[in-house]
């Protein structure tokens, strides 16, 4: 009788041990994808490439510093009605409205990445942390700028931010100001006050906008 109830007790003990192993394993393989979920949501949310802007609020008697790969100083100067250097070609430049935009190609320790001469391609580097300049992501930049233009045969506007809703003629005669982003489109008013939609970005990411900072 006594070597039955050990045989019984000795069973009971082996199938709650392989239950708790089971259980182990379990565990692991839920972990890990939300693991690896949360590493790629962060790289997403930190967008680094877009434009490099000179703040409005710049002070004229501040000097502005450009550097070489190798973190050494490239140019120095005053950005006013004065301002000209041959060699500085960017995205945008209006210095009597105290305009300049870089296209940012990314960051590297403490700088960001920029084309300085956009016929040339020439690159140098601004420190992240000048105060004189801050970063954009090419969404929140267009949100900035007094008008957009497109090409219609390419990027009709639309009634709605679908390939395949209503089509409106584009009227040669009117602003096309920059609304809201959702995606890979833009809401644009006219000034007719009605809003439409057109692409801001083709399927490669690239801008196929003509950005326009003035009237």
């Amino acid at each position: 009788m006594n070597k039955i109830m050990f045989i019984k007790f000795f069973l009971a003990l082996s199938f709650l041990s392989c239950n708790g192993e089971k259980s182990n394993d379990n565990l692991t393989i839920n972990t890990t994808p939300n693991q690896t979920k949360v590493v790629e949501e962060k790289k997403l949310s930190t967008p680094n490439t877009g434009f490099v802007v000179l703040k409005n609020t710049y002070n004229q008697k501040n000097i502005l510093t450009l550097y070489n790969s190798d973190k050494s100083q490239w140019k120095a100067f005053y950005f006013n009605d004065q301002f000209k250097i041959d060699d500085i070609d960017p995205y945008t430049i209006k210095p009597e409205n105290i305009l300049l935009v870089f296209k940012c190609l990314g960051k590297e320790n403490g700088f960001y990445k920029v084309v300085v001469n956009e016929n040339k391609k020439t690159i140098k580097y601004i420190k992240e942390f000048d105060s004189n300049f801050k970063f954009q992501t090419v969404e929140e930049h267009i949100l900035t700028v007094f008008s957009v233009d497109f090409n219609e045969k390419d990027n009709p506007l639309r009634s709605t931010p679908d390939d395949k809703s209503q089509q409106t003629q584009k009227n040669k005669n009117s602003f096309y100001y920059p609304i809201k982003i959702n995606g890979d489109w833009l809401m644009v008013e006219d000034d007719n006050k009605q809003n439409f939609w057109i692409k801001w970005r083709n399927k490669e990411g690239k801008l196929i906008l003509e950005l326009y900072y003035d009237a």
